[in-house]
């Protein structure tokens, strides 16, 4: 197997969590009616409908910023709902709780790891203005979709083609790590070898299994010369 050079990191559910932060943003929107058991499963559909979204401007070769996204999904959903909240204002609400995700335990310790190793960067399929900024003390360089009107396993694929510019190495030479079937799917398909990190032990769908399946970061880094290199 090709030795690794290059590590890819997706960043929210991989480096940073949201969990709680949609927790705080549904206790902002629902006020005095709040309760976690609604909150969860107000998250469950809004996450749903940002699929549905998502996969319809990618069907149709558009590119539309996660902002106008959500903003989408927050119209269709908050109504339905017999929530009245200004929209514009609830998207302003979740960007600001995307930069302040907390950062997962191991996330450090595992930065320090592999930037004495590899070449690392960020990709991201999030607007810069939503991303925590504690990578820039790095130095990380970031592939956001805000910079390259592209997600990441859209039609052209150019997020992960983009880092193979970069880098102008063979693909099999980059590891991409994150948590969503675009992660891996994305990364693949352009040869790319692609680590799911699943922290939540949920079942793999697709046929096409991806490289790499790990719970935590250091499941990679306790185990990276013979995961990854050998």
């Amino acid at each position: 197997m090709t030795t690794i050079q290059v590590i890819s990191l997706d960043m929210f559910q991989t480096l940073v969590s949201l969990d709680n932060r949609f927790i705080s943003m549904w206790r902002q929107i629902l006020k005095d009616r709040y309760n976690e058991s609604e909150a969860r499963t107000l998250q469950a559909k809004l996450i749903e409908q940002y699929y549905i979204v998502a996969m319809r401007m990618r069907e149709n070769h558009q590119f539309v910023l996660t902002r106008d996204i959500y903003k989408e999904c927050f119209d269709e959903l908050l109504p339905s709902l017999g929530i009245s909240y200004d929209c514009a204002e609830v998207v302003d609400v979740l960007i600001q709780e995307h930069r302040q995700a907390e950062l997962y335990e191991e996330t450090l310790d595992f930065l320090d790891f592999i930037l004495k190793n590899y070449r690392v960067c960020i990709v991201t399929d999030t607007d810069e203005d939503m991303l925590p900024r504690f990578f820039e003390a790095y130095r990380i360089p970031l592939f956001s979709s805000e910079k390259y009107r592209s997600y990441k396993n859209d039609h052209d694929n150019s997020m992960f083609q983009e880092i193979i510019k970069y880098y102008d190495i063979e693909p099999a030479g980059i590891l991409h790590i994150g948590d969503t079937v675009s992660n891996v799917v994305g990364a693949q398909r352009a040869g790319i070898q692609a680590c799911w990190i699943n922290r939540h032990q949920e079942p793999w769908t697709l046929a096409k299994t991806p490289d790499y399946i790990i719970r935590n970061l250091n499941e990679i880094r306790n185990n990276i010369n013979k995961t990854i290199n050998c």
